[in-house]
């Protein structure tokens, strides 16, 4: 990783970010894209909308490519996940083992028997697995592309066959020898990424603010990323109690200037590590 910042300057190099003028544009369009990429079909949806699930697709997908580590056929075994997920009570068997399942259904991994030791089997990322990858990195590279854009990092995405998979190794070695980003804002991501459809709340009440449009609905926020109407109500409960959401003098849920800041101050965090790993070849 020769050249790659200290892992220790990652607020540093978010608080970098959030200071340059055309931040507020960046954070306009991440918003923007992360909202598209929620609205994806509901067993889709299930794997993006909780920290932990997403966290076990993320070591997947890094065990499938650090070929380098693990050989040429990966290292994306059910014993290794598991010693990845339990080590630091990341995620719990349960939730493994869920979330394995969910990747199946939704065709986005199959199994292949190990050809030395039959007893164990590899998961294989499907194409339509990386065809969700390029969803989910595109609404990254946008952002970033909005703060540096001579690095391109949109066209790299298109155009370069190895970034995706550069990008999974670095970022999954990173992940897993230092403090994964989120455990830096542990309050926030308890709320937007431990509660299911928390996410998609926040996402739709900023976005409304941003594009100057009137609050969203409870019904608008379930029917568009596949929620009830009474876990959307809930939500909304919770996040005043939390001060994440207020009530204007029309009776609308809007967001508080705490959701904001820290809202942005996480983008911030995301952006920069996905920075730092997407590099050219």
């Amino acid at each position: 990783m020769e050249g790659r910042p200290a892992t220790g300057d990652l607020l540093g190099e978010a608080a970098a970010l959030r200071a340059l003028p055309v931040f507020e544009q960046a954070v306009h369009e991440y918003t923007r894209g992360l909202a598209r990429f929620r609205e994806a079909p509901r067993l889709i949806n299930k794997l993006t909308s909780h920290e932990a699930r997403f966290r076990v697709v993320g070591y997947l997908l890094y065990l499938h490519v650090d070929h380098e580590r693990f050989g040429p056929e990966g290292g994306a075994t059910y014993a290794r996940l598991l010693e990845l997920c339990t080590r630091r009570q990341e995620v719990g068997p349960r939730v493994l083992k869920t979330t394995l399942t969910l990747l199946k259904l939704t065709r986005f991994i199959v199994t292949q028997r190990n050809p030395v030791d039959r007893r164990s089997v590899y998961y294989r990322p499907t194409h339509r697995m990386y065809g969700f990858i390029h969803q989910w990195l595109a609404y990254a590279v946008n952002a970033l592309d909005a703060l540096q854009p001579e690095l391109r990092r949109a066209q790299q995405l298109k155009d370069d066959q190895g970034f995706v998979d550069r990008f999974l190794v670095s970022g999954g070695r990173d992940h897993i020898e230092h403090e994964p980003p989120a455990d830096h804002m542990p309050e926030f991501i308890a709320f937007f990424g431990g509660r299911e459809g928390a996410g998609a709340l926040i996402i739709a009440l900023i976005l409304a603010v941003h594009e100057g449009a009137p609050p969203p609905s409870r019904q608008g926020v379930a029917r568009r990323f596949g929620l009830s109407k009474t876990q959307v109500s809930n939500l909304m409960v919770e996040g005043q109690g939390l001060g994440f959401f207020a009530v204007d003098d029309a009776g609308a849920l809007v967001p508080t200037a705490r959701l904001n800041e820290d809202f942005r101050r996480w983008i911030s965090i995301e952006l920069a590590f996905y920075a730092r790993h997407m590099r050219p070849a």
